[in-house]
């Protein structure tokens, strides 16, 4: 009998490759290499084996992150200079590469950013994940700003809220251009963004609505 392990791997894979609603009960079974008293003796449901690929794939990329950023913002020193907290407590957790070496396989980004998308729309479980991974971010980040602020390491000439506003659309960018080209770098990306954030440029980068030039 297939383990339940191989199933739910099974169907992640395909739903990598059509989405959630086009894959049948049937085509996962047949795939996995399993019988119908085999699926249904791992799960009650189809429903049921989706909610697991959720938990298992989707939620990591939403909560690993934000738990990395808690993590670091914690235990974080003192006299640690913004720059490497942004990096370490912010920008670093969010690159893709860490999630796929969380689950242990590498996938096609454009694939599993529709799949997201199609998620977030069709269940309460993935929009509900989505909804705290960006608030975590959101609230993890001003922390960071402020911080650096308050240190004199940062210099910025707009509001607080507006400059968070605004990276988070720019990592909105970053991602949309993955879609385009699965071959950028979203490390080197990201590190740009903390460099120009802790040289003192950002700010009125982004009071001019430079996001694209950013990018």
């Amino acid at each position: 009998m297939k383990t339940e392990l191989h199933i739910i791997q099974t169907a992640f894979q395909l739903f990598l490759g059509k989405g959630f609603s086009e894959i049948s009960t049937n085509e996962i079974i047949r795939e996995a290499g399993t019988t119908k008293g085999g699926f249904y003796y791992f799960f009650k449901s189809r429903d049921d084996l989706v909610q697991q690929v959720i938990e298992r794939y989707i939620k990591p990329y939403y909560c690993l992150p934000v738990l990395e950023m808690e993590r670091v913002f914690a235990k974080k020193k003192e006299n640690m200079p913004t720059k490497e907290l942004l990096w370490n407590g912010y920008f670093a957790p969010q690159l893709f590469a860490v999630y796929e070496n969380h689950i242990e396989m590498q996938i096609p980004f454009r694939d599993f950013y529709f799949l997201l998308y199609e998620g977030v729309k069709k269940y309460e479980t993935v929009a509900a994940l989505f909804a705290e991974n960006v608030a975590k971010r959101r609230l993890y980040l001003k922390k960071i700003l402020e911080r650096g602020i308050a240190l004199g390491d940062l210099s910025l000439d707009t509001e607080i809220e507006e400059c968070v506003t605004m990276i988070l659309a720019m990592q909105d960018g970053i991602l949309a251009l993955r879609i385009l080209d699965q071959e950028i770098d979203d490390e080197q990306k990201y590190k740009y963004m903390t460099d120009r954030i802790c040289g003192g440029m950002y700010g009125e980068q982004l009071h001019n609505g430079g996001v694209r030039n950013a990018i």
